[in-house]
């Protein structure tokens, strides 16, 4: 009896810890992908800190509308800042970073239900691969730092004379995820310069041409010249999602100071290219595509005539979406975290 009463006891704790432990993935990218591919219908969430991807979300809605490759798309763009005076490259550690991004994966997961995450934004790709969320995820999730990677390679892989300038978050220079993957590909370390630039995506949402935004660009531009030898091929890579939206800023800024730059990149138009791939296209005869923007932070008039007005020539139904979007302060929890 005493055996008996053992073995129960076991058996009943295992189940206990089976049931409380979170079940792998179990798929590989590769075979998530693929699963995704075999829906008839797909809800893809683009996700930022901030409104710079919602230019990755309108690319998305006006190239499927034609491809073929899904019956019905549900295209929505999550602002997954904190608040609207908080966001990642404000908090203090990497822990908090990573602990509240995860927290919106998961409200993402558990709210929306999507089929496919797209992480529009450096900051955030870079933090990833440490959520928890990241080991668990049954779906494909795809970020933008490997684009940027492979549109920089494809420019400079025949040229020994070139140098790239990443601009980009503080979070995402610290992280050093372009270079390193970059010096994988074979190229030394003096052929990149990375240059942080705090505040700007902020002041390019509250005004993209305002004075403060034009300052910022030509500082850090500034910054960046004594990095710049003479004869070099200079490359311009914009690894913020919101930098492209002021690209003619920073030609500008470069022409201004004497610098001829070879090509300005932005990975923003490429991220979902593989989407689009021969293989998956004019499986249907028409594809309706609805898009829907969630914001955890309000977003002042302000900030959304400012991103219509630079996304309306993309996609309009995206660019109207941004003035019916939806308020949701409480989408995931953060303030005990990093508040």
């Amino acid at each position: 009896m005493k055996n008996l009463q053992k073995y129960w006891f076991f058996a009943i704790l295992f189940l206990l810890l089976f049931s409380c432990t979170p079940k792998p993935a179990g798929l590989s990218d590769a075979e998530k992908l693929d699963a995704f591919f075999t829906n008839e219908n797909v809800k893809i969430v683009v996700t930022d800190s901030g409104l710079g991807g919602v230019s990755v979300a309108a690319d998305v809605v006006e190239r499927i509308k034609t491809a073929g490759v899904f019956n019905k798309v549900d295209v929505v763009f999550f602002n997954a800042q904190p608040h609207l005076k908080s966001g990642y490259n404000s908090m203090d550690t990497n822990e908090q970073k990573v602990a509240v991004f995860n927290n919106a994966l998961e409200a993402i997961d558990k709210n929306l239900s999507p089929d496919l995450i797209l992480i529009a934004c450096n900051t955030l790709s870079v933090l990833y691969d440490q959520t928890p969320y990241a080991k668990v995820a049954t779906i494909p999730v795809v970020g933008i730092i490997e684009t940027g990677v492979d549109l920089i390679n494809s420019r400079m892989a025949n040229s020994d004379n070139s140098k790239v300038i990443v601009f980009a978050t503080k979070t995402t220079v610290e992280k050093g995820k372009h270079k390193a993957g970059l010096m994988d590909l074979g190229f030394t370390e003096d052929r990149i310069v990375t240059q942080a630039c705090l505040r700007l995506a902020g002041r390019i949402e509250r005004g993209p041409d305002s004075d403060t935004t034009k300052a910022l660009v030509y500082q850090y531009v500034e910054e960046t010249l004594p990095e710049i030898k003479e004869g070099e091929e200079v490359y311009v890579s914009y690894n913020c999602t919101h930098y492209g939206y002021v690209d003619n800023i920073f030609q500008q800024a470069f022409k201004d100071k004497g610098i001829e730059v070879k090509e300005f990149l932005d990975p923003n138009p490429l991220m979902a290219n593989f989407i689009f791939e021969e293989k998956y296209r004019n499986r249907y005869d028409n594809t309706e595509v609805t898009v829907k923007i969630i914001s955890q932070p309000e977003l002042p008039p302000g900030r959304q005539a400012a991103i219509y007005e630079l996304i309306v020539l993309t996609s309009e139904q995206t660019a109207d979406a941004l003035f019916d979007y939806t308020f949701t302060p409480d989408f995931f929890e953060w303030e005990s975290i990093a508040k």
